[in-house]
């Protein structure tokens, strides 16, 4: 029995069920480990994601003989290469056996389907649902576990990209409620309400579609056009998104800033799943949901996942305003440390409001990038739209 190194196209259910099982064999022996929800992977793996729905895609599988070792999904995300104007292909799901064979065999795989595509760039893992989910790969502080959502893998990864470049970059900032929420930061969100005159208010969701609107009418506006691999979403993703949040956030740690009755910024934390999640191993179902509602009180970890102030509002203490809010109803549930995540390295804004409520840098995540040609890329060719935000400032050498 032949057992030679190589990779096959996901074709079958089987090949499909060993692509979403994968991790589950990886990663069996370590601790800090989440497994995605079954469900919702093999949703992906079947297609059913909004990256998958963006352009054409393919998904390998390794195969050291008979064993499934590593894999990979590649595609074009023509909608984002439009609106930003580039020409990139992007990998995900990516996993693979501690082995450089293997993983530049993979990364191999995905460059050539890339090229054949007349793609430029290669650039991932990024998220798998075209969202902020698992998007860039871990590279310090493997030992906290992630938060709900966040990216998690094996330390030998970073190796893998050695001669990459690195694309983008991500950070994750830790909090303690009792000491961020200082009286301070209370006084500073007291003041910046008066001068500016806003309020700060919880979500209502007991009425879903205008929630929605408000939402939709803040991203729309406040997602800045450098925001490299993301474009605003439509007000349907916004509104399945609230449906979620109605499930899963309690509504005290969702809060939305008003100028008068207009909606001018959001934040929205929930309790970190990570633990319920490890424990049921990725099943919500038949029983899992039951464990997943009854355990929830217990949480003691909470992650700060979204945030967006329209450009006339920022500088003016909107972020902080909102960050009391929800740290008070944090702090009063009993939550002991706060994350928030993730945020662009090139969002100095945010970085420095991270920082001035206590933040601590604790984890960093990348989006590595190859050219696929043999010329050099202009800062144009590789950050489109966005390359205004990086053309006076040092990059890494693109190889």
């Amino acid at each position: 029995m032949s057992n030679s190194l190589g990779t096959i196209k996901v074709r079958t259910k089987g090949d499909r069920k060993d692509f979403a099982k994968l991790p589950f064999k990886l990663y069996r022996d370590d601790k800090n480990w989440v497994p995605p929800i079954k469900s919702d992977i093999k949703k992906i793996v079947n297609g059913d994601s909004q990256l998958f729905n963006n352009g054409p895609h393919e998904l390998f599988l390794a195969k050291r003989g008979k064993e499934i070792v590593g894999r990979i999904a590649v595609g074009i995300d023509g909608k984002l290469n439009e609106y930003k104007g580039v020409k990139h292909a992007y990998f995900t799901l990516f996993e693979s056996e501690e082995n450089h064979n293997t993983a530049n065999l993979l990364l191999k795989t995905a460059k050539k389907w890339a090229y054949k595509h007349n793609m430029i760039y290669l650039k991932g893992p990024v998220s798998p649902t075209n969202g902020d989910d698992y998007r860039g790969l871990l590279v310090n502080n493997f030992e906290d576990p992630p938060t709900i959502l966040m990216p998690y893998n094996h330390p030998y990864y970073v190796d893998f990209f050695d001669g990459y470049d690195e694309y983008l970059k991500y950070y994750a900032f830790e909090y303690d409620p009792e000491k961020s929420l200082s009286d301070k930061q209370r006084k500073l969100a007291s003041i910046a309400m008066k001068r500016y005159d806003f309020t700060v208010k919880n979500a209502d969701f007991s009425n879903l579609k205008k929630l929605s609107r408000e939402l939709y009418e803040v991203t729309k506006i406040a997602m800045p056009d450098w925001e490299e691999d993301i474009i605003p979403p439509t007000y349907d993703e916004i509104l399945s998104m609230a449906k979620t949040l109605k499930l899963v956030a309690d509504p005290s740690l969702v809060a939305i800033a008003y100028s008068k009755d207009e909606p001018i910024g959001y934040f929205v934390a929930f309790p970190d799943f990570s633990g319920i999640i490890r424990k049921i191993k990725g099943n919500l179902f038949p029983l899992g949901w039951v464990r997943f509602f009854l355990e929830r009180k217990k949480i003691k970890r909470a992650r700060g996942a979204i945030l967006f102030v329209i450009p006339k509002f920022r500088n003016k203490g909107v972020p902080i305003a909102m960050f009391v809010k929800v740290l008070e109803a944090l702090k009063k549930q009993g939550f002991e440390t706060v994350e928030g995540s993730s945020i662009s390295w090139k969002n100095s804004v945010m970085l420095t409001n991270a920082k001035k409520i206590g933040g601590r840098h604790y984890k960093t995540y990348v989006i590595y990038g190859k050219k696929l040609v043999k010329r050099e890329l202009t800062v144009k060719e590789l950050y489109g739209n966005a390359s205004w935000k990086f053309i006076d400032e040092q990059l890494v050498s693109i190889k």
